[in-house]
């Protein structure tokens, strides 16, 4: 007789996080009762009246709510199960740690002082933050609307935020700034003759001159990418274009700003810039010094993109049928979205936008260890996709030179 399979083992660790789960939940709902009876007691005591209690009841139902709320999605989401670690390339892990390995000892020693210089600030800096915050609503109570027991926690909670903040932003950022400068030049010498640095601002006056882009007042250039390679004089800016101010602000770009020295003169200047509707496009087509509009014959490329140049000749022998096709694929690979380009003399500039948010090359935390196999994998995969468009950019004008006249290449 065969025997039945023995029942699976209980999880440690699901059942420690159903316990977690199970006490959160319970906190939660304490908090919102007390949180409930605070803001009920707080609006009877501002007016004796019917209204006064209605209002109490009513708000402090709707704040409860929010609190249980909170801790309901606390609680499921430490029952959720956990997602399996994105796997590590071990052998390129290993061999990043061995190359790195002086450099990542002198930030794991930088790191601890910081730790330690977070943590003497966070024992000052913190009770005045917490402090300010009960200042504050010891002088809200002042006026004609005093805060509730609920408005001092709030208070409180920012107070210590800011005061974590105060404690922690600077030195955060220096530690980035050493990581940075001691790890990516490194790493970016590992695909040749390249190099890593913090960005220098490029040039926009030309790019706004011709239409690239076309309203932004803040130039955030962070990192740089810079060198020879395939041959070729390389710069990738990590760039972030922005205009307006406060919760008006917009993005007008965030993505790669590639700049590659040709092999070729072509000569004027050649702008790829996107269709702006029939009013916009008639505002470009006068807005521009010396430049005439550009017909192509592809019509989706006609149908994505307005072209000027101040050499008919020039822009139609860099617009093959080969380029504007592999021009169009490039917006459509993974990451990215449609890209916009600038040639003049023997430079072909291309900005491509990120399809999705984030930030590339941001090292790790200085609470986490200097030698994080997942940061150092994703730096140098950031450098690995940087360097991916940088090549599909070479590729247009290689892919041109090469195709025969007629029909766009394959």
């Amino acid at each position: 007789m065969s025997e039945a399979p023995a029942a699976a083992a209980p999880d440690p660790a699901l059942a420690h996080r159903a316990e977690l789960g199970k006490a959160t939940l319970m906190g939660a709902l304490a908090l919102a009762v007390l949180v409930f009876v605070a803001v009920v007691l707080g609006s009877f005591r501002k007016g004796h009246d019917l209204g006064h209690l209605l209002t109490g009841v009513f708000t402090g139902l709707f704040t409860a709510l929010l609190v249980a709320g909170g801790g309901a999605w606390a609680a499921m989401t430490l029952l959720a199960p956990k997602a399996p670690p994105a796997p590590v390339d071990l052998a390129k892990a290993t061999e990043l740690e061995r190359l790195l390995a002086p450099t990542l000892a002198e930030l794991e020693a930088a790191r601890l002082g910081i730790v330690h210089q977070v943590g003497l600030r966070l024992v000052s800096r913190v009770p005045l933050g917490v402090a300010a915050g009960v200042g504050a609503w010891i002088f809200s109570q002042i006026g004609r609307n005093p805060g509730t027991f609920f408005n001092l926690l709030e208070f409180m909670g920012l107070g210590a935020a800011i005061g974590w903040y105060w404690a922690s932003h600077q030195l955060s950022a220096q530690y980035v700034r050493l990581y940075k400068d001691r790890v990516l030049p490194k790493l970016a010498a590992q695909f040749g003759s390249l190099d890593y640095r913090q960005a220098i601002e490029p040039d926009m006056s030309l790019l706004r001159a011709e239409h690239i882009f076309r309203e932004f007042d803040r130039v955030v250039a962070e990192d740089e990418i810079f060198g020879t390679y395939r041959g070729m004089a390389l710069n990738i800016v990590e760039l972030k274009l922005t205009y307006g101010s406060g919760k008006e602000r917009r993005t007008e770009f965030d993505g790669l700003l590639t700049t590659v020295a040709l092999p070729r003169h072509l000569a004027g200047t050649t702008a790829v810039i996107a269709d702006n509707g029939t009013l916009g496009n008639l505002a470009d087509r006068f807005g521009g010094e010396g430049r005439e509009h550009v017909g192509v014959e592809d019509p989706a490329f006609e149908k994505a993109y307005e072209v000027y140049g101040t050499d008919q000749v020039a822009a139609r022998a860099l617009l093959t049928p080969a380029f504007m096709e592999r021009f169009l694929a490039l917006g459509q690979r993974a990451g990215f979205l449609q890209p916009l380009a600038l040639a003049q003399d023997n430079r072909l500039t291309i900005a491509l936008p990120k399809a999705g948010g984030g930030d590339l090359f941001e090292p790790p935390s200085y609470r986490q260890p200097a030698a994080s196999r997942q940061a150092l994998l994703k730096l140098y995969g950031d450098i690995q996709a940087v360097l991916s468009a940088a090549d599909a950019v070479i590729d247009l004008d290689q892919f041109a030179r090469d195709a025969k006249p007629g029909p766009a290449a394959a």
